[in-house]
């Protein structure tokens, strides 16, 4: 099931039900690990029906995944593209990237949960499947804008998409609150080529 199915469906009956068992799910790993959560558990605290439950995510885990995700992919966004040049670009793509790092900070707690657990993996390959979309996505744009890297710029699509995901998770794992730096230092990381700010 794809992380952020239930956004496309626009079903209203659908975006509460989803709320509803965020809501309960924050609620549980505030008292135990994910690990620990059932469905039968979520299900109850969220006042949702298993089979509502099943028809919207396949598992505790799942649906953490789809929350965190979801929500760093949704503060990636490069709206006015068009708009920008390539230093620009990579002021608007630094700032977005600082930006997650403050909504993993405010959702520390969340995000260790779910690294912290026995079924991680799938948000780990969801983080570095979102990541790797958006390298892809702004390596398109600043080729349009004129970047000039040489003929082995696209190895940087998945060395740095799985950078960026050990970065996220190093993060979320510290206790540092500086997402600022965090993300400047991060960001600087990225090849030579690429522009900056």
């Amino acid at each position: 099931m794809s992380p952020v199915t239930f956004r496309a469906t626009g079903d209203p009956r659908s975006a509460r039900t989803v709320a509803a068992l965020r809501r309960g799910l924050r609620a549980l790993l505030s008292e135990r690990p994910l690990d620990e959560v059932t469905v039968a558990e979520l299900c109850r605290a969220s006042g949702v029906r298993r089979t509502t439950f099943y028809t919207h995510v396949s598992s505790p885990a799942a649906l953490l995944t789809d929350m965190l995700v979801g929500d760093v992919d949704a503060l990636l966004g490069v709206e006015d593209a068009d708009e920008l040049d390539l230093p620009g670009l990579a002021a608007h793509l630094q700032r977005n990237l600082v930006d997650a790092f403050e909504l993993v900070a405010r959702e520390r707690a969340l995000f260790r949960a779910g690294l912290d657990s026995d079924s991680s993996a799938p948000l780990r390959r969801a983080l570095l499947a979102m990541w790797t979309l958006r390298m892809q996505y702004a390596m398109g744009l600043m080729t349009r804008l004129g970047l000039d890297a040489d003929d082995q710029a696209w190895a940087a699509v998945p060395f740095c998409a799985g950078g960026f995901t050990t970065a996220l998770e190093a993060w979320a794992l510290s206790d540092d609150t500086d997402s600022e730096a965090w993300g400047r230092a991060v960001y600087a990381q990225l090849p030579a080529w690429w522009p900056r700010a």
